[in-house]
């Protein structure tokens, strides 16, 4: 029996070693655990070699997640780094945001919108916080594809509008007076990177834009 004993405490001492370390469990511990089992299985009773094998293979399938792991927190690691370089790079850069929310300064705005299919009719509108329409601009751009404006804050009264936040809202219609699908877009030259946030957020001279909302960046856009 002094043998069975001997077993029950080697393996009682490689459990109390993983569980010490809490509840998370690692490929060093498994192999701990591997081990201690190997040398004190129970030579009256010893462990089938097709079971050895099965937790060898958990083992090593426990490994290779671990290095997948590492490998995806590497990039994930480096692809932010790149992301906050790109942004840096954006300084003094004109750059196109999907969004409908812009900054008036009392300096034209470049406001615009995108069609994916040919319209009939188009009109963008400028409104406020309130959400009232304050201008109205019609355009004669219905073919498919990207169109900007330069508003010089005039309002439908044609008085010039208060420095604020105000937001752009486009309707496009077809031939039959039906709905089209269209994005307003925002154009800003970058003056500021804000990288105190999990994403950057580009400072211009139309207001903020989150980096994910940037479609298009260049000195002559």
């Amino acid at each position: 029996m002094s043998a069975i004993s001997g077993i029950d405490s080697g393996l009682s001492q490689s459990l109390n070693q993983v569980e010490g370390k809490g509840n998370a469990m690692g490929k060093n511990d498994f192999l701990l655990l591997l081990v201690a089992q190997l040398e004190n299985q129970d030579p009256m009773n010893p462990q089938d070699a097709t079971e050895f094998t099965a937790q060898l293979a958990q083992f090593s399938s426990l490994e290779q997640l671990e290095n997948v792991n590492k490998s995806l927190e590497g990039l994930g690691a480096m692809s932010s780094e790149m992301e906050r370089m790109s942004a840096l790079g954006l300084i003094g850069q004109n750059v196109v945001a999907q969004t409908g929310n812009f900054h008036f300064t009392g300096d034209p705005v470049q406001l615009g919108y995108r069609l994916n299919t040919q319209a009939e009719d188009v009109k963008m509108y400028v409104l406020n916080q309130t959400g009232s329409t304050v201008a109205t601009i019609s355009s004669q751009q219905t073919d498919p594809g990207q169109y900007f404006i330069s508003w010089d804050g005039l309002g439908d009264s044609g008085m010039p509008l208060e420095a604020g936040n105000y937001s752009l809202a486009i309707r496009a219609v077809d031939k039959d007076d039906n709905l089209l699908q269209a994005d307003s877009l925002i154009k800003g030259k970058v003056n500021v990177v804000d990288m105190s946030g999990a994403t950057p957020k580009l400072e211009t001279n139309a207001g903020i834009f989150a980096l994910n909302k940037v479609e298009k960046a260049g000195g002559n856009l």
